[in-house]
């Protein structure tokens, strides 16, 4: 079985979503390439072959397949040893975005030292900590090492009077504690046992009353080169810090707009596409993540100053509907497929 164009294999969590994620492709790819989606269970070891879900004259079709020459990985939180033994079977550098849940700290710690005056101070979760954030910053955020759609993110303000107020989701608090002891009591059942970080809290620059957020998404194209693809901003529910749950999705200049004169918009994005790049060399630099998208969240404070709020391994596609040129946020990571599989055949 010859593809002489490639054959890429997009790895998705379960079959229900093998037609979804391999259509967004289809569909906005001008590529060339043999697509197939696949499942880690779909996988044989020993006759190193696949089954998958493909398009073939215009019908869904599930067939057989030889290992292919690049895997493309959609699945979140992917099993590190699936990963390691794919990786081992087709070549750690033609299988991308290997990991995709992003550890927060990791992250802050590989970007601190270059990138410090754009990172909210961030340290692991422990009582001493939590206090001596909460009591510099007077507004500090408890975020878990691996998130996904900002659950379980909780919200703490040191208030004036000495009252500290615990929020999720919105401002608005939905437990107010008068003692430090109580604010770790609760803090505690929040949490449980899984690993957390304090990050310092921005003031964020709203609009409307809405706090929105600037997300860079960075993708590899067919150079192997980092671009930035586009910036889009998620309008958060009125009284929320949550842009995750979100009213509305634009483009960034759409929103800055609404703030900022012409010429300041053009400065932000500016710095935003420089930062979002900077982030992606250090990323390559300093860790073996190998991916070949990620997107980057921004928030501004008062000053218009760009903060990065935090990275994902996986960005959210669905979160481009509506939004002009979508093309290339589906069309690069197949340009950057084709990239690896055109440079296997040259070794």
């Amino acid at each position: 079985m010859n593809f002489t164009n490639g054959l890429v294999g997009i790895l998705v969590a379960n079959p229900a979503q093998r037609k979804y994620v391999l259509n967004q492709y289809l569909r906005h790819g001008k590529s060339g390439m043999k697509l197939f989606s696949f499942t880690p269970s779909s996988i044989d070891w020993k006759r190193r072959t696949v089954v998958g879900l493909h398009r073939s004259g215009g019908k869904w079709a599930i067939k057989r397949f030889p290992f292919p020459q690049v895997v493309y990985n959609r699945c979140y939180g992917t099993d590190p040893k699936l990963i390691g033994r794919l990786g081992a079977a087709i070549g750690d550098d033609k299988l991308f975005n290997q990991i995709n849940q992003l550890n927060k700290l990791d992250i802050y710690n590989s970007l601190s030292r270059w990138l410090d005056d754009y990172l909210p101070e961030t340290v692991p979760y422990s009582p001493e900590n939590a206090l001596r954030m909460l009591e510099r910053h007077r507004v500090i955020y408890l975020k878990p090492f691996y998130g996904y759609q900002g659950k379980r993110v909780y919200r703490a303000e040191l208030k004036a009077s000495g009252e500290i107020h615990i929020g999720h989701h919105y401002f608005n608090p939905k437990t107010v504690v008068k003692t430090p002891a109580e604010f770790l009591e609760n803090a505690q059942k929040l949490i449980g046992s899984t690993p957390y970080i304090v990050q310092r809290g921005i003031p964020i620059r709203q609009i409307d009353g809405h706090v929105f957020d600037i997300r860079s998404l960075v993708q590899k194209n067919d150079k192997g080169l980092w671009s930035v693809t586009n910036l889009v901003s998620r309008i958060a529910y009125k009284g929320s810090y949550n842009t995750s749950i979100f009213v509305k999705v634009c483009l960034s200049r759409e929103a800055l707009g609404k703030l900022y004169s012409p010429a300041r918009v053009e400065e932000i994005m500016t710095s935003i596409y420089n930062v979002s790049l900077r982030t992606a060399e250090i990323i390559d630099m300093d860790t073996d993540y190998h991916l070949g998208e990620f997107s980057v969240d921004f928030a501004l404070d008062d000053n218009a100053h760009p903060w990065i709020i935090e990275l994902n391994g996986k960005p959210a596609k669905d979160l481009y509907r509506g939004i002009p040129n979508r093309s290339a946020v589906y069309e690069r990571p197949i340009q950057y497929a084709r990239y690896l599989s055109a440079r296997k055949k040259s070794l």
